[in-house]
């Protein structure tokens, strides 16, 4: 009835990670702070799935982050009359274009993914943002199977991957043909963590809080009882992003992986690597590597030594073994708030296989030296672990 944020701990299982905000409130004059993920179900008259995902994910930025300011259904509706070419009340859903300009109107910079456009990168790219903490409003229907089933709802979090799961991923497939000739031509296999079939936790306006689905099986909450919802898939998801961060995920894996492979860095020839891309804040990085006592001091000290913009992309680089013990040997930094990706722009600096490599952005030039990174336990800053 109405809004509620509920805590992940009232559930039997609530193993999982998720981004949270902490809400105040209070009951019987007594003041409480509830940390969770904001949850509505909508009245399927003055709003819809849509409105309702809308207001759930601006409900949790306006919490967390002071620069956004939550919004109630009828300033939603407002804003949608500017694109709107029919009346908004009752509500008939809103399309992929209108969701993102509504948020891109409350102060998000918004950027669309669909299906058609990504294929085989699409789930992967959903992923990493998950991975980098950042909530997504989905799109999901059945049309494609002749189905009438169209609905919106949210991506908060994932399950953590099992040792079987990350043994699981295959190699990873590169859709640029010169990119794919070059790994092939020095035999590296790449795995990519963000291609692990896992869990992830949906915000449903049709279901109780924390619903756990397979990216391929979305609807799976919906089955056996209402099996018009059966052969649903993500087609679009809208990534609500920081105003500044113009380095968008796609760009910036394509990025890392053309510079993986090239020299001065080039990962030696036959090596099997695994790696982890996330977005996160630079502060939030710096304050987690300054207090992590795994990570070699030299290499530490250069690192919280150089100037970085509020956001970046970090690469972690080790191997499956590695990565099921929640340890990288290898990093690389990106600027997330540049938008040319030509001459190195976006490297801040990059470490592994005995390499320390820096980019001066004036000059163009990469400066390189020998300084070995060590194993060092992963950053985990951007989900909240409820285990």
């Amino acid at each position: 009835i109405g809004r509620s944020v509920i805590s992940p701990y009232v559930l039997k299982d609530h193993e999982f990670e998720i981004v949270t905000s902490t809400i105040k409130t209070t009951a019987n004059s007594l003041k409480f702070n509830i940390e969770g993920f904001p949850h509505s179900s909508q009245d399927a008259e003055t709003i819809s799935c849509a409105e309702t995902s809308i207001w759930s994910l601006m409900e949790y930025f306006s919490n967390r982050y002071s620069e956004y300011r939550n919004v109630l259904p009828s300033t939603i509706i407002k804003t949608l009359n500017r694109v709107s070419t029919e009346r908004q009340i009752p509500s008939h859903g809103l399309n992929v274009q209108q969701i993102s300009f509504a948020l891109r109107e409350f102060g998000l910079g918004t950027k669309i993914y669909s299906l058609d456009e990504y294929g085989a990168d699409f789930n992967n790219l959903l992923s990493c943002y998950i991975e980098s903490g950042i909530p997504l409003l989905i799109a999901m229907d059945n049309r494609r199977d002749n189905g009438n089933v169209a609905h919106a709802l949210l991506c908060i979090g994932k399950i953590p991957p099992s040792p079987d799961q990350i043994d699981a991923i295959n190699t990873k497939v590169f859709v640029n043909t010169a990119l794919k000739q070059k790994y092939q031509a020095k035999n590296i296999r790449i795995f990519d963590y963000n291609d692990i079939r896992e869990k992830y936790v949906f915000i449903d306006d049709n279901h109780p809080a924390y619903q756990t689905n397979f990216l391929d099986n979305p609807s799976a909450s919906y089955l056996p009882k209402f099996p018009h919802w059966d052969k649903c898939r993500i087609t679009y998801f809208v990534a609500p992003l920081y105003t500044k961060v113009y380095l968008e995920a796609f760009e910036a894996q394509s990025f890392i992986y053309h510079f993986l492979v090239n020299e001065p860095f080039a990962l030696s020839n036959n090596s099997e690597v695994l790696t982890k891309i996330f977005l996160t804040s630079s502060r939030s990085f710096k304050n987690w590597l300054a207090t992590n006592e795994t990570f070699n001091p030299i290499i530490k000290d250069l690192i919280l030594e150089t100037p970085m913009p509020k956001f970046i992309w970090v690469t972690e680089l080790g191997s499956k073994e590695l990565m099921k013990t929640e340890q990288a040997e290898g990093i690389l930094i990106l600027d997330a708030t540049e938008a040319n990706t030509q001459y190195n722009k976006p490297l801040i600096l990059a470490a592994y296989e005995g390499k320390y490599i820096t980019f001066a952005p004036d000059s163009l030039i990469l400066h390189k030296f020998d300084v070995p990174l060590e194993n060092y336990s992963i950053y985990h800053n951007n989900l909240k672990s409820f285990k």
